[in-house]
């Protein structure tokens, strides 16, 4: 998987924290951090796994982006500050520029009231 090498650098840095890539197939959307931090632009995205700490996502492969911009998941507002991590075709793998709550993960996730470490 993509996110596995990003993992094992972050959990040498983070060894109590759960790395755990989960499936998701979900669309949704990414706005290109612009000049002066605007955000006048959207694009469509599939979600294709997410963890804590990044994402792997399937965009049009000819969609040029700058390095930093927001995620949203759709049917969730909050923005997630994401970094590009590596390019593949469609393929884009990405880290959060900060590490996703576990309760917010769940709820990404569809899995209200459960409780994992994270």
């Amino acid at each position: 998987m993509p996110l596995d090498h990003m993992h094992e650098q972050l959990h040498l840095r983070h060894p109590k924290r759960s790395f755990v890539q989960y499936r998701l197939d979900r669309p949704g959307f990414i706005t290109p951090i612009g000049h002066h931090l605007s955000t006048a632009l959207r694009y469509t995205c599939l979600i294709r796994s997410i963890s804590s700490a990044g994402a792997v996502l399937s965009i049009n492969k000819t969609l040029t982006l700058p390095e930093n911009f927001y995620l949203e998941i759709h049917g969730i507002r909050d923005e997630i500050p994401c970094t590009e991590y590596k390019r593949d075709g469609e393929e884009l793998v990405v880290r959060f520029n900060m590490f996703l709550d576990v309760d917010f993960l769940n709820m990404v996730l569809g899995r209200q009231g459960e409780t994992h470490d994270a």
